[in-house]
């Protein structure tokens, strides 16, 4: 990693000035006032007192600055619209956590932009960058509930299971409330079930916990189906998953998942959507305990009990394009293949974990019959590309051999296809050295394509990124971009020729070596 010289003077200023000034300009674009200006409302006061439900459907301007200091419930056939540029800061309230909860039938129209995103945090961020993103747990952020398919059976005997064959209660709620309900009865789901629209939204230090292994996720979706629309949407500093999809059939492209303290992405219960264009990035700490960060890249599941399929349910079947997630070297896993599930992940790059794919055996038995798939994909730096019920397999097996040969997946070497460590200091999120998950044009090829079916975009190349490209999807609208945690943020600032977020004797380099030339 190459040690960055000194920012001029004028640089740095130039870079405090544009944070320091974002933290009141959210939404300005679409003529939203300062948010220090914006009349502040309590959620309390827009849901009946004895239920915490909205009597109607509601819209929340960015006109005002919302509270939450509540659980928020919109019922069946009931509508929630955030206009773009809404902030909504959540109060802490340990064991009971405030979140935004859309019911089965129930609907939310949050449709962001990346000049005016939606931003969801807690009242402590003063949106000014300076907030830790090691503050996680403090909210319950938004759950998203549908009619679409699960595997969740009453057989399963956990807490979680109803006295209904497919339905399930979401976790980190209670039982016994159907509003927590997801799914439903065998035979009666709806797959291209609608819950609307989250586009350009920033969910920031959620995860709230309930009770001993029970937390809620960044986005939490049940049951949910693939009517809805989910695009552009930030997971940062939460205390579980970034992305927990427990069945259901939804989409989602454009997701971003840091400094979390589990997995990037858990799908688990039958779940069977698809996936493009995933970025996550570990956090800049893992000491243990409260300060934990980061598990797995994908925990892949088909559902948490064997009886699920004993009675009518299918695995889980998921298929994923173009993830490019950094960990960092400990003991965690890229894929980490459990609970006999199904599934595709192709074209991505998984840096810096100690495992790159990891597989049950019942995974292992789905994996060579071709109904769990991992190919071309990439592995940088990962001490064991290829673990299989404990076991890593020899060159030359027939394991070995399909991983590598036949499946196109690659091993490779610190820092050889992205650049994948950074520094980060706390407090006040100091990046001092950045990421560059793009890789330099003409690399990261590969020979797979993804299909032409109306979701995926054709990107052949490997990993969330396309190679070369200066900005990435990032800028504009989400907090690691405003951290300056990638290299794109960066693009533009005068003297970085080479664009890695550092003016240093390389761009010198380019700059001396442009001379002796002509412009003709």
């Amino acid at each position: 990693m190459r040690t960055p010289f000194k920012l001029s003077l004028a640089a740095g200023l130039a870079l405090a000035s544009t944070v320091g000034s974002q933290a009141q300009s959210v939404g300005s674009a679409c003529g939203c006032p300062a948010v220090s200006s914006r009349t502040q409302v309590l959620l309390s006061t827009l849901v009946n007192a004895n239920d915490d439900q909205i009597a109607a459907s509601q819209t929340l301007t960015c006109k005002n600055l919302y509270i939450l200091d509540t659980r928020y419930y919109v019922l069946d056939g009931q509508d929630l619209y955030i206009e773009p540029g809404t902030v909504i800061k959540a109060q802490d309230n340990a064991g009971v956590a405030h979140a935004i909860i859309i019911t089965r039938g129930g609907q939310i129209w949050a449709n962001g932009s990346e000049e005016c995103p939606i931003i969801m945090t807690s009242v402590a961020d003063a949106l000014d960058g300076n907030y830790s993103v090691t503050n996680r747990g403090v909210w319950g952020s938004i759950i998203l509930l549908g009619k679409a398919y699960t595997n969740k059976r009453t057989a399963d005997g956990d807490a979680t299971a109803t006295a209904t064959n497919g339905v399930g209660t979401i976790e980190g709620l209670a039982t016994g409330d159907s509003r927590h309900f997801y799914g439903m009865p065998v035979g009666q789901e709806i797959n291209n079930d609608n819950s609307g629209v989250l586009r350009y939204v920033s969910l920031r230090h959620g995860g709230e916990i309930i009770g001993a292994n029970n937390e809620i996720n960044g986005l939490t979706m049940g049951g949910v189906g693939n009517g809805t629309i989910i695009d552009h949407i930030e997971v940062i500093g939460n205390k579980d998953d970034g992305f927990e999809m427990f069945g259901g059939t939804v989409n989602a492209k454009h997701l971003v998942a840091m400094h979390n303290d589990d997995d990037y992405i858990d799908w688990d219960q039958g779940y069977t959507g698809k996936l493009q264009f995933i970025y996550g990035v570990q956090g800049p700490d893992n000491s243990g305990g409260a300060n934990n960060q980061g598990d797995n890249g994908f925990e892949c599941d088909a559902d948490d009990a064997a009886t699920n399929f004993a009675n009518g349910g299918i695995p889980s079947n998921p298929v994923v394009y173009n993830a490019t997630i950094i960990a960092r070297n400990l003991n965690d896993e890229g894929i980490e293949g459990k609970e006999r599930t199904y599934g595709s992940i192709i074209n991505s790059v998984f840096a810096r974990f100690q495992q790159g794919l990891n597989m049950t055996t019942a995974v292992e038995t789905n994996w060579t019959a071709g109904n769990f798939n991992v190919k071309n994909c990439t592995f940088q730096e990962c001490t064991n590309p290829l673990r299989i019920n404990g076991a890593f397999p020899v060159s030359g097996s027939a394991a070995h051999t399909k991983f590598f040969t036949t499946d196109g997946n690659l091993a490779v070497a610190a820092q050889s296809l992205i650049d994948a460590t950074y520094v980060m200091t706390q407090p006040n999120n100091v990046v001092t050295d950045r990421v560059n998950p793009v890789p330099a044009a003409g690399t990261a090829t590969t020979t797979l394509t993804p299909p032409t079916d109306g979701f995926f975009s054709g990107a052949k190349y490997r990993g969330a990124f396309e190679p070369g490209k200066k900005k990435s999807w990032l800028n504009g609208w989400t907090l690691a971009d405003e951290l300056g945690l990638d290299v794109s943020a960066a693009a533009g600032c005068v003297g970085d020729l080479d664009n890695d977020g550092d003016i240093d004797s390389f761009d010198f380099g380019l700059f001396s070596n442009a001379f002796g030339g002509n412009c003709f």
